[in-house]
């Protein structure tokens, strides 16, 4: 399931931040790295999903959320 398409409120495991490099190292500097739970706090159309990983609130935009897979066995 792509993190584009959760529900909020729900956990879920990130399983991978896709094929964009620029994104896939800035995300790692923020601990989002396979198997990390993640709390989806919002998530509303053309708005920036927020998130809740490793103590620290972190907002991504809907492209980039658009690329991240995650699954919703945690």
């Amino acid at each position: 399931m792509k993190l584009s398409k959760t529900i909020e409120g729900q956990t879920y495991m990130l399983i991978s931040t896709g094929n964009a490099p620029h994104f896939t190292r800035r995300a790692g500097s923020m601990g989002l790295v396979p198997d990390t739970e993640i709390r989806v706090i919002r998530n509303q159309a053309k708005m920036p999903v927020l998130l809740f990983a490793r103590d620290t609130l972190i907002a991504v935009n809907q492209k980039d959320a658009a690329g991240i897979e995650v699954d919703t066995n945690v």
